[in-house]
């Protein structure tokens, strides 16, 4: 008995020693395979994705299988502005996971952006996703409401005709203020433009400025039909060139003025014949062009920013045309008797909407608004209800959440740095703590802040890339010249970086606010052989990536351009690392300008002037300084205990926004 037991027992040893060897092997491999991950995800955060590409690329020759080294591989290509590389490493992922949906999104979205529709929504159809109702808002309730308007942070201003009261609600239709500026006012049209909200009062025969608490800074016009006075204002409306349009219904006209207040000029009379107008209600603008609704007239009269009569629009026929607006390519009309009209204007295709879901449809459309995000806001005045409509092509994917960074440095305090897009890759701006969800380890977060990038002081972060190639001796004393458009402008929480390059890139100052040393470094005679356009903007993205200002890259250049120029960074990936973080380029030249600069300025958000163009010039600083902030920063404090060092943590970010719904997974090592 003795012996059979010893035998058995031997025999036991054996199989579990043969089996434990490869159990023991993998084990190491994978260990290996996670110290590259590691340090993989310590450079992701970093921010420094070209070598998290690296470390994750050596994790998987070591273990095929890691899908998280496999996923931020992905990720990596993707926000170093390699979207081919990314594309085609997530194809293998969604092999490798047979049909993961995460992963088929993230295909499909890039596929497409890339494809023929592009940025443009080529279909009118459109579906509700929120409908606001007064009488669910309490003292945020609004009567017979006549206009909106929608500011960067997607907050929705409701004008009162019944009672005057302004109403101010959040992205999520909660009520954050309303305002009364006179007891017997009727507000009427309002619009909205960096900050500043213009708002008419129907009844007193004045146009007021105000800012977004509502404040008033200022006040136009009286009453009467003379310059500066009004009979009954009406619709309002921003121009491109810091003005701002009225419409005086009952003078039969509208009036431009300043900003500031000063009278421009006036255009219209009472008439049916070309360049009169019965009875307008509202104006918009496109361009140079002014497009009014001639209500009585039953028409959109055309002008030109210099009151000068263009044409008469009448695509179709309208019964009682109130409310315009356009937003890029898109017009829309409202008709107080048909419904929605909506116009494209690259391919003249149009359509009315009018119902939906059956038996629903408006009463008294007075005013339809879009927002950045193609999303209409419809005031349908008779039954006080605002519907908010999406187009269909946005329901179609889910809203892009890109985790860009895991910050943990401060443990037990994450901060998770995120991009929120639609479909189309803009930017989804405004978003609340009330949109968000955060998961870590199977667990709700319940105290979470998303504001820490709007609390900041605004201030600029920029780097500044200047041209020192041979043919740049010739333009060397315009140089400082043209640097100091920025440079005059900047305060002591600005800061600048002035990045050198020819055939390299080198340091010429590092981050400074002071001008002297910039206008000295910028005057240095430091020219080379060679030129790389490509590289030198690719280390300035990279440079100006994690800085917490606004940020912003800018490019002094003759203006030529030619294959060589981008022999380290092709023009394709320099737009796709600077549209994935929101980091503009805007482009000084000195001779001309090339089309494969304009489409680098023009696809990252920025602009390229010539030095002649100095009302050009005299905007890069404040476009920079006063732009929104895309990113997100998710701040909360984790469960976890510091001797927990190296556990992997997992964290999903969920967002829902007017019917839209996205999920990101993410993650972070314990430090």
């Amino acid at each position: 008995m003795k012996r059979i037991t010893t035998t058995c027992f031997f025999v036991i040893f054996i199989v579990l020693s043969s089996a434990a060897f490869p159990l023991d092997s993998n084990v190491v491999i994978f260990q290996k395979a996670k110290e590259d991950v590691m340090k993989g995800m310590y450079h992701f955060n970093e921010m420094h994705y070209l070598a998290a590409i690296e470390f994750f690329r050596k994790a998987l020759e070591v273990y095929p299988d890691y899908y998280t080294a496999s996923e931020y591989l992905a990720r990596s290509y993707k926000l170093a502005g390699y979207t081919d590389l990314a594309l085609q490493q997530w194809q293998l992922l969604l092999e490798m996971t047979k049909g993961n949906v995460l992963v088929q999104n993230k295909i499909d979205m890039i596929n497409f952006r890339s494809s023929l529709y592009n940025g443009l929504e080529k279909s009118f159809e459109l579906i509700e996703t929120t409908e606001y109702n007064p009488k669910e808002l309490g003292r945020f309730r609004f009567s017979v409401p006549i206009d909106i308007a929608i500011d960067n942070d997607k907050n929705m201003y409701i004008t009162s005709f019944a009672n005057g009261k302004l109403v101010k609600l959040d992205p999520n239709g909660q009520g954050i203020f309303t305002r009364t500026y006179s007891l017997e006012g009727k507000l009427y049209g309002i619009d909205y433009k960096s900050g500043m909200i213009a708002v008419s009062d129907f009844a007193n025969n004045t146009v007021l400025i105000i800012n977004t608490d509502g404040r008033v800074i200022k006040k136009i016009g009286s009453t009467g039909n003379e310059e500066l006075q009004f009979n009954g204002p009406e619709g309002v409306c921003f121009g491109g060139d810091s003005s701002l349009y009225v419409v005086d219904s009952g003078n039969h006209r509208v009036q431009k003025f300043g900003v500031d207040g000063r009278f421009i000029l006036a255009f219209g009379q009472y008439g049916e014949y070309e360049g009169q107008l019965n009875k307008p209600t509202d104006v918009a603008v496109r361009n140079e062009n002014v497009y009014v609704t001639d209500t009585n007239n039953k028409r959109i009269a055309v002008f030109d920013d210099s009151g000068n009569f263009v044409e008469n629009m009448t695509p179709d026929e309208f019964a009682v045309p109130r409310g315009i607006y356009i937003k890029n390519n898109l017009l829309t009309i409202a008709d107080e008797k048909k419904g929605l009209f909506m116009y494209n204007f690259e391919n003249e295709n149009h359509q009315w909407f009018a119902s939906w879901e059956g038996k629903k449809k408006f009463y008294h459309l007075t005013s339809a608004v879009v927002d950045d995000n193609g999303f209409i806001y419809a005031c349908s005045n008779k039954n006080e209800l605002i519907h908010v409509f999406s187009p269909i092509e946005q329901q179609i994917s889910n809203i892009e959440i890109e985790v860009t960074n895991v910050d943990a440095k401060k443990f037990p305090t994450i901060a998770v740095y995120c991009n929120i897009r639609d479909r189309y890759g803009r930017p989804i701006y405004g978003l609340t703590q009330d949109n968000y969800t955060v998961i870590e380890d199977g667990a709700t977060i319940s105290t979470l802040s998303v504001d820490y990038l709007k609390n900041m002081m605004p201030a600029a972060s920029m780097v500044l890339c200047v041209d020192r190639s041979q043919p740049l001796q010739r333009y060397h004393n315009d140089i400082p010249w043209l640097a100091e458009f920025i440079l005059k402008k900047m305060h002591k929480n600005d800061k600048l970086k002035i990045l050198n390059f020819a055939a390299d890139t080198w340091v010429a100052n590092p981050y400074d606010w002071s001008r002297r040393r910039a206008l000295k470094a910028l005057k240095n005679f430091d020219y080379d052989n060679g030129r790389d356009i490509g590289k030198a903007l690719y280390m300035a993205i990279s440079d100006v990536l994690p800085q917490m200002e606004r940020r912003g890259v800018i490019l002094i250049t003759d203006g030529d351009t030619a294959e060589k120029d981008f022999k380290a960074y092709s023009a394709d990936i320099i737009i796709d690392y600077a549209k994935s973080h929101f980091i503009p380029v805007y482009i000084l030249t000195l001779k001309t300008k090339s089309p494969l600069l304009m489409r680098i300025a023009n696809e990252t958000g920025g602009a390229i002037y010539k030095g002649s163009e100095l009302d050009g010039l005299r905007t890069v600083y404040d476009a920079i300084k006063n732009s929104n902030d895309y990113r997100y920063v998710l701040l909360y404090h984790t469960f976890k205990m510091k001797s927990l060092t190296g556990w992997w943590s997992d964290v999903t970010v969920n967002v829902s926004y007017k019917g839209q719904k996205g999920t990101e997974w993410a993650g972070y090592f314990v430090p």
